[in-house]
C-alpha cells in the first residue's frame, strides 16, 4: 500500500493535477483517471472523513455525472484493456483523440498565465466531443471541495478558496 488515507490519496491526484496544468499530456491525464476513479472508494471507507466529505462524493459519482461516467470508463478501459460495462448501459466514452502539442489550454485572470498547453486531447461522447482539460478541471474541482473546502465549517469558509485551484 502506497498510500494509507484517502488524504494521501487526494495528494496524489493533486500532484498530477498541477503536472497536467503545466503540460497537458496523455501518461498523466491516464494517471489522474485512475487515481480520481479509485478515490470514491476510498473516501466511502475513511472513517476520518465527515459525512459531507462522504455524501459529496456520493452526489459526484451518480450515473447521470457525464464526468463521472468518463472517469470511470476511462479508468475500466485502462484497467481490463477494453470496454466492460456489463451489459448494463451503452458506453458514453466511444473514443479518445490525442493531438500532440495542439492544446494551447487557457489563460488564467488577473496573471493571464497559461495552464493546460501541451497535448489536446478530446473524449468523443456521444455525437459530441468533450475537451480532456475541462473534464480534469471540472473533476478536480469536486475532490479539491472534498478535501479543501468541506472540513472548514460553514460559517468559516471562504468561497474564493474554490476558484483557488490555479
Amino acid at each position: 500500500m502506497l498510500h494509507k488515507t484517502s488524504q494521501e490519496r487526494y495528494g496524489k491526484l493533486k500532484k498530477v493535477f498541477h503536472r497536467l496544468k503545466r503540460n497537458f499530456n496523455a501518461d498523466d491525464l491516464e494517471e489522474f483517471v485512475l487515481t480520481a476513479n479509485s478515490l470514491r472508494e476510498w473516501i466511502l471507507q475513511d472513517p476520518a472523513l465527515s459525512q459531507e466529505q462522504k455524501n459529496h462524493v456520493q452526489r459526484f459519482t451518480v450515473p447521470q455525472s457525464l464526468d463521472w461516467q468518463i472517469c470511470h470508463e476511462i479508468a475500466n478501459v485502462q484497467k481490463h484493456g477494453k470496454q466492460n460495462n456489463h451489459g448494463n448501459t451503452p458506453t458514453l466514452v466511444k473514443s479518445v483523440q490525442v493531438e500532440t502539442g495542439m492544446g494551447t489550454g487557457f489563460a488564467v485572470p488577473p496573471t493571464m498565465r497559461i495552464v493546460g498547453a501541451g497535448d489536446k486531447i478530446t473524449f468523443k461522447c456521444g455525437d459530441r466531443e468533450e475537451s480532456a482539460l475541462a473534464f480534469v478541471v471540472r473533476t478536480f474541482k469536486h475532490f479539491h471541495y472534498i478535501f479543501e473546502i468541506a472540513p472548514i465549517p460553514v460559517g468559516q469558509r471562504d468561497v474564493s478558496l474554490l476558484d483557488n485551484i490555479f
